[in-house]
């Protein structure tokens, strides 16, 4: 009888005991909860996340830390993919997905624009939305758009991308331009004439008086860097 009982209340623990040997789902989603609240601290109320839900049968083995990373090529806003991995105490690791939506102001083109137009601040306006319904690459500060010139054209109340705007030429071709040519403890400076046009940090050929062709990348004040 006895023993009986003893059987018995070992059976009855069985339960509780395997409970202590998995991986607490919600755990896990507070985890990531955190995570978010971190990353998104910046906008304030303008952000907000809906967390997706777990496979409630999923048994992990239990884990002492708990690390949060985005899914790689994933952005931090709109419908996209949490990682949460066991850093220590187990091996494995659950994709998590998430929508994430973040209001913020952005500029649009005050009207239709032609290619190869350089913008103004009358031809743009601030607009805004939620950044999940927005190309990853819309203008949200003004500076990045002003004095740009147009790839292409645009009609009116478009979103501005950086990927559609160019910088301001600093080197036009013909343009007589200062080249400082420097290597390993020398360095010359000379003149020439731009065969192109070129923005800060682009690459350009210069055709000196001597009648050589050397190409630098130009600096903001239209100089050419050549290195040798």
């Amino acid at each position: 009888m006895l023993r009986s009982a003893l059987l018995l209340s070992l059976l009855l623990a069985l339960p509780t005991w395997a409970e202590e040997k998995v991986q607490s789902l919600e755990a896990i989603s507070s985890a990531a909860s955190d995570f978010l609240a971190e990353q998104l601290a910046s906008y304030g109320d303008r952000a907000s996340f809906q967390l997706g839900r777990l496979d409630k049968r999923l048994k992990l083995a239990p884990c002492q830390k708990l690390d949060v990373l985005l899914v790689q090529g994933n952005r931090l806003v709109g419908n996209t993919s949490l990682r949460v991995q066991c850093g220590k105490g187990a091996k494995w690791s659950v994709n998590l997905p998430v929508a994430i939506s973040i209001q913020a102001d952005y500029w649009a083109s005050a009207r239709a624009l032609p290619a190869g137009h350089e913008l103004s601040e009358a031809d743009i306006e601030k607009r805004s939305g939620d950044l999940a319904q927005l190309p990853a690459t819309v203008i949200t500060d003004h500076t990045l758009a002003i004095g740009r010139t147009l790839i292409g054209g645009t009609p009116a109340a478009a979103p501005l991308r950086s990927d559609q705007l160019r910088a301001p030429f600093a080197v036009r071709v013909n343009n007589v331009v200062k080249v400082i040519a420097s290597g390993n403890g020398f360095e010359v400076v000379s003149e020439g004439r731009a065969l192109g046009n070129a923005a800060e940090g682009q690459q350009v050929s210069v055709k000196m008086v001597s009648g050589a062709t050397v190409q630098g990348v130009v600096r903001a004040d239209g100089t050419v860097d050549v290195r040798y």
